[in-house]
């Protein structure tokens, strides 16, 4: 028995310094996650404008046109993650004015994925890594670990995100490149982004309350809440189902006493500003951000 136990921890040596050599390699990669979160570390004290969201925000909403903002929306973020990295750092942001959180038409049933959750256990400690769990190591997902491995290794393209945290390369040089894997047809994004409410209400009334606490939260520090319904298609937005855009627009309505709720779903986007159906190119959202900048300040005035 004891012969068998050594030849087995034999075996299994290898491949654990294995897995720890390929676990400290992708953990020492950078990253979007990793950035945010040392941003936030060193200069949340300084933002004025905090921007959260999935990849419409991380895309639409561009902090480098309004002085000490930053865009802390990633891609598939979900408003649970919004809720937790705000109730984290919301009281050492002490020069904090405004906090935008953009929806798009999925966010309400949006639960975290089980990559995303890794990345947000592992770099933003927003989960705990302990007891262990599917999340707390990226060699618990082995295909995905050597994809970006390899991908660093190949291009050095994995950071994905500017100084002030929003997404770079989705300009309108990539959409005529055609390229970039977000290029997909409008039918076939409402395929992906529709979901049956009544299959997904526990999802929504936990959303719905974490944003009622996100604005709570806000209020309490006089901070102003804003919470925006981002721009999409007009195909996009007429081919989602009718229960699914009113979703939104009870949500903004019955907020709208407590915080400041703008539905710019339909705003003027020029034909050449969209990267597809439902995110905005790197131009775009520079002259976008500035009309919903103008549009919060006369909310307030």
């Amino acid at each position: 028995m004891k012969r068998f136990i050594r030849n087995i921890s034999l075996f299994a040596l290898p491949l654990l310094i294995i897995a720890v050599v390929l676990e400290f390699v992708a953990e020492s990669l950078p990253n979007s996650y990793t950035y945010k979160r040392t941003y936030m570390e060193q200069h949340a004290g300084e933002i004025q404008t905090l921007f959260l969201g999935s990849s419409n925000a991380y895309d639409g909403l561009n902090p480098n046109v309004i002085p000490h903002a930053f865009n802390l929306a990633n891609s598939s973020q979900t408003i649970e993650d919004d809720y937790r990295l705000l109730s984290r750092y919301i009281d050492a942001m002490d020069s904090l004015q405004t906090v935008v959180l953009g929806l798009g038409y999925h966010s309400l049933a949006l639960t975290t994925h089980a990559n995303r959750r890794m990345y947000y256990t592992i770099y933003m400690d927003l989960y705990p890594r302990w007891p262990l769990s599917e999340y707390s190591f990226e060699v618990f997902n082995l295909e995905l670990l050597l994809k970006k491995i390899t991908k660093y290794t190949v291009s050095r393209d994995i950071m994905r995100c500017d100084s002030l945290g929003q997404r770079v390369g989705h300009t309108r040089e990539a959409v005529e490149r055609g390229t970039e894997f977000w290029n997909r047809d409008v039918e076939g994004m409402v395929d992906n982004d529709r979901m049956y409410v009544n299959r997904q209400l526990g999802t929504i009334d936990a959303n719905y309350w974490m944003i009622c606490q996100m604005v709570d939260m806000c209020n309490a520090r006089g901070v102003t809440p804003v919470i925006v319904v981002l721009p999409v298609m007009e195909e996009y937005k007429n081919r989602l189902p009718v229960e699914q855009v009113k979703l939104y627009e009870d949500l903004l309505l019955s907020l709208d006493s407590v915080a400041i709720c703008i539905d710019a779903s339909e705003w003027d986007i020029p034909e050449n500003g969209w990267y597809n159906a439902t995110h905005l190119t790197k131009e775009a959202s520079g002259e976008f951000t500035k009309k919903l900048i103008n549009n919060i300040d006369n909310n307030l005035n």
